[in-house]
């Protein structure tokens, strides 16, 4: 009787023990930064921002990056600018292992000699578990123009939860002085639209947060020279 009680007791104990691994395992936080050299080995070049946290998955690392050069357009055959933002995940089961990429968000974009905006939300950008269930939700923001005056900039915004992928894409607003907006449209992907609402108020969110960037109205004009008559 008493070995068959010390059993139960052990049981018991180990019992409690792989619950507490369970919801230990559950848990997301934020780690500390990874440093910039780290992230060189990764072939991150010119890293933008990065975020370390660990969930239900494991260790996870979110790395946006841009590269600029020049492309040749296929079609005037002309060199023309170009802008390539990347938002990569990368993930590992232990800190003994390699980090290795899991999924990448690829947004190129060519300007032929005009205005060239473009670049990540990096605030908006990040990662989180709005819904408590230990599977973070990476969010990436980014905006985009090429042109020659003021129009409104493409603006893509995606948030992953797992295999999971949720989109606003639309346009900022502008606001010229005395005259009617422009742009400030957007689109909800179905699966957002059907997502939990936790989620779709967070999109919504960054979207409220973003939409008039980079500006709301025109400059104002530069002020007059003093006429010499009023010296």
């Amino acid at each position: 009787m008493p070995l068959k009680h010390r059993w139960l007791n052990v049981s018991m104990a180990m019992g409690s023990m792989l619950l507490l691994s369970a919801c230990d395992q559950k848990n997301f936080e934020t780690l500390p930064p990874i440093p910039v050299e780290q992230l060189e080995v990764l072939g991150v070049q010119t890293p933008i921002k990065s975020v370390h946290f660990h969930d239900r998955d494991g260790e996870g690392l979110l790395v946006l990056s841009r590269s600029d050069g020049q492309a040749v357009d296929a079609e005037s055959e002309q060199e023309v600018d170009k802008v390539v933002l990347k938002a990569t995940l990368y993930g590992r089961t232990s800190a003994s292992d390699a980090f290795k990429p899991r999924w990448q968000i690829e947004q190129e974009t060519t300007c032929p000699g005009l205005d060239l905006d473009v670049d990540f939300y990096s605030d908006v950008s990040d990662v989180t578990d709005l819904n408590k269930d230990g599977v973070a939700e990476v969010t990436v923001a980014s905006h985009a123009f090429c042109g020659g005056g003021i129009d409104p900039h493409d603006i893509a915004i995606e948030m992953r939860e797992g295999q999971a992928s949720y989109t606003i894409t639309g346009h900022s607003l502008i606001t010229p002085a005395g005259e009617e907006p422009i742009g400030g449209d957007r689109e909800d992907s179905a699966s957002l639209k059907n997502a939990p609402q936790v989620l779709r108020d967070h999109l919504d969110a960054v979207w409220q947060q973003v939409y008039k960037r980079p500006w709301s109205e025109t400059s104002p004009p530069p002020d007059d020279e003093p006429d010499d008559d009023a010296q």
